[in-house]
């Protein structure tokens, strides 16, 4: 980290510098075209990207294609695989990067559209509409002096408290999000968000339920209970999609070898690894990775 002459920090964050607005909470980059680095990463902040002009294609999650066109919004959730696949040549877009805790803070009980929206229904985009591009606008102009205002840090949260409601306002309104769950309890919702930032951020995340289930201090039984509540989904399948995300990425976008994988996402042995791809995919890791190369 290195301390610039107007008292605003700056950070190296996966290839690009960042302006550090809140502590490591909250950062902010202005142009996405000095990102230096655009290979494949796994994203450890929620994301909130403005495309102002010019067009972003990225992968999300090993296997869904997200478009993003001047004026909307794109979203990713922490943990997430992310590949950039297009910038154009006159792309303008920048970032905010919000930890978890930052977003838990200033959402409060509205970071369950957040998480239904990102994790369960995958909207990533936030289509065209006037309040963003004034978001924008008002963004590059807080972020953008050679120093942060008088009170910054309590005009930040305000900021990003309205910008945040205003993108969970636009999510509920998505005729694929169901709200409609009103006999869950607070706490349900507290351990399902919980297990999903917890399996987002292991580095082997084939575990048994009962591994995450000891970690949030509950029963496997009830972990399975409060998932299919939430999301109609056991965790087992939510740990497999999640596990699949790592394959689709070490496959694709690295030279290791299908052994080195298998050992690197704890499976007992690249047998096992090969019959696990398989019966989620149709198959093979080999096959996988010679049609991916192919495509591109």
């Amino acid at each position: 980290m290195t301390m610039m002459s107007n008292g605003v920090n700056k950070v190296k964050l996966s290839g690009f510098a960042a302006i550090q607005a809140i502590d490591d909470d909250l950062l902010y980059l202005e142009d996405l075209r000095k990102v230096s680095n655009l290979s494949t990463v796994r994203i450890s902040y929620n994301t909130v990207v403005y495309c102002r002009a010019g067009r972003l294609l990225v992968e999300i999650g090993g296997n869904q294609q997200v478009k993003v066109k001047p004026g909307q919004l794109l979203l990713i959730p922490t943990g997430k695989i992310v590949q950039p696949i297009l910038m154009s040549t006159d792309v303008d877009a920048m970032a905010l990067l919000v930890s978890d805790k930052m977003l838990r803070s200033v959402l409060g009980n509205q970071i369950n559209v957040w998480n239904e929206a990102m994790y369960m229904k995958e909207i990533y985009v936030v289509e065209k509409a006037s309040w963003i591009e004034s978001m924008g606008a008002y963004t590059r102009t807080i972020f953008g002096g050679n120093e942060m205002p008088p009170f910054h840090r309590e005009i930040l949260i305000s900021f990003l408290r309205a910008m945040l409601l205003m993108i969970c306002g636009d999510l509920v309104k998505h005729e694929s999000l169901a709200l409609d769950n009103g006999d869950l309890s607070i706490r349900d919702k507290e351990i399902f968000n919980q297990f999903l930032q917890l399996l987002g951020k292991q580095d082997q995340k084939r575990q048994k339920v009962s591994y995450y289930a000891n970690l949030l201090n509950i029963t496997p039984k009830y972990l399975s209970t409060v998932c299919k509540k939430v999301s109609a989904k056991n965790p087992m399948r939510w740990i497999t999609e999640s596990v699949m995300e790592d394959c689709y990425m070490l496959l694709k976008d690295t030279d290791l070898s299908v052994k080195e994988i298998s050992n690197r996402l704890g499976f007992p042995n690249s047998s096992f690894f090969g019959q696990y791809f398989r019966e989620q995919t149709g198959v093979t890791p080999v096959e996988y990775r010679v049609k991916q190369k192919n495509m591109v």
